[in-house]
């Protein structure tokens, strides 16, 4: 009897992945821990996606990386990439890493300065000329009465002026202070109405339809989630690749941050109010800002 030959059956096309390349506008830090997590847990790579992600640094031109295609996504803040979109710049946001802008100002704790109201004189470290010094000044009625002096983001002058006020972030510069045995109070902007969305994931507008970009969202909200709830995994994969973010103090930054990153509208969630709010902080320096079709709508 002649004997038939049996074959196995050869597997199906494995699914494609998706190699994404996604640079941050800052050095490996806890203000993109869900994006650290959401990578070394493998959840990008369950929803197909290989994703590289790139550190960036004082400058460096994220959003213009986007869009000439040397990155997918772009981590940018809701102001910049508004700034950018009215010269021309086509990129939407479409996932908020921060509900809350971790910007603010630092305070002395035995100043006993606790609100932006309490501010009337004196001096003010801050970055001038940036869209949030312009706000704050024309919404506190700063001019002629507070002073601005330079900031480089050393705490040294803080340090030895106990009146001294200093542009901070809560994601840095508190926890690097107390470290320090300073005792300090933090001052969010949004107290005074400025409050952009941070470590915004921000994609190319002829990307929004793919479907790696829904995917890209559903997962990088997955790390966020797990990271609020764990973040010690991630937090030492960052630890590794900056050396100049000890362990104690990613601890102090992820609780401090923690509520900036939820907000009250959920984690990762965007609406029209808050976009409209942005842009109009910015329109009420002169600045052009729109939010129209800034942002994707789930």
């Amino acid at each position: 009897m002649l004997a038939l030959a049996c074959s196995t059956p050869a597997p199906p096309d494995a699914p494609a992945v998706k190699p994404l390349k996604v640079v941050l506008n800052w050095f490996p830090e806890p203000e993109f821990g869900g994006y650290y997590d959401a990578s070394l847990s493998g959840t990008y790579k369950a929803a197909g996606l290989d994703v590289t992600l790139i550190p960036g640094g004082p400058g460096v031109p994220v959003l213009e990386m986007l869009a000439s295609g040397q990155a997918d996504v772009a981590i940018s803040g809701a102001d910049d990439l508004l700034l950018k979109r009215s010269k021309g710049l086509d990129a939407v946001a479409i996932f908020a890493g921060f509900q809350d802008s971790p910007v603010g100002l630092m305070v002395h704790a035995e100043s006993g300065i606790t609100t932006l109201a309490q501010i009337q004189s004196g001096n003010v470290a801050i970055e001038a000329g940036s869209p949030f010094q312009q706000y704050l000044w024309a919404s506190q009625g700063w001019e002629g009465k507070v002073a601005m002096v330079p900031t480089t983001g050393s705490l040294g002058a803080f340090a030895a002026d106990p009146s001294l006020v200093q542009q901070a972030y809560v994601t840095s510069e508190p926890c690097v202070a107390e470290g320090q045995g300073l005792h300090v109070n933090f001052i969010p902007g949004r107290e005074a109405g400025w409050n952009p969305y941070a470590s915004l994931a921000v994609v190319r507008a002829s990307d929004t339809t793919a479907d790696w970009v829904t995917k890209f969202r559903q997962a990088s909200k997955a790390g966020w989630t797990h990271y609020v709830r764990d973040p010690s995994a991630a937090n030492a994969e960052i630890s590794r690749l900056n050396p100049d973010m000890p362990t104690d103090r990613m601890g102090c930054i992820t609780e401090r941050q923690a509520p900036y990153v939820v907000g009250s509208d959920g984690l990762g969630a965007m609406t029209s109010a808050r976009w409209k709010e942005a842009a109009d902080a910015l329109t009420r320096v002169g600045l052009a800002a729109s939010p129209d079709g800034a942002w994707l709508k789930p």
